[in-house]
């Protein structure tokens, strides 16, 4: 009867890959996040009045930023492209400030009144 040899051990896991922390696979998405939504607190505390629009001098930089991050988290193909895209879109909201709140009451209003209404009827 042959004799049968076990198979030689595989590579222990710190040194593959995918064995790299979460947080430095995505860095980059991670810190367009930040810089998104860094971006929009600043600007909504700042901000004077609801319907006012934030200054663009101050809210491109952080736009240039946050596409600057979305292009190298998608070139590094980080797999999470949500993280970089949601950091995008809340850089973007941050340029338009003034309208996206008037309209987010608007549709809130609105889907409270279509809420009372179909309860009523």
């Amino acid at each position: 009867m042959p004799t049968r040899e076990n198979p030689p051990p595989l590579a222990p896991a710190a040194t593959t890959p995918a064995a790299r922390s979460w947080f430095l696979q995505h860095a980059v998405g991670l810190a367009t996040l930040v810089i998104g939504a860094l971006a929009l607190v600043v600007f909504t505390v700042r901000q004077e009045s609801l319907w006012a629009m934030p200054d663009w001098r101050h809210t491109v930089p952080f736009f240039v930023a946050t596409c600057v991050g979305t292009v190298v988290a998608v070139a590094r193909r980080e797999g999470l492209w949500v993280l970089p895209l949601a950091g995008l879109g809340l850089a973007a909201v941050t340029m338009v400030l003034g309208w996206f709140l008037v309209m987010a009451a608007i549709a809130v209003v609105t889907a409270i009144v279509i809420l009372i209404m179909s309860a009523v009827m």
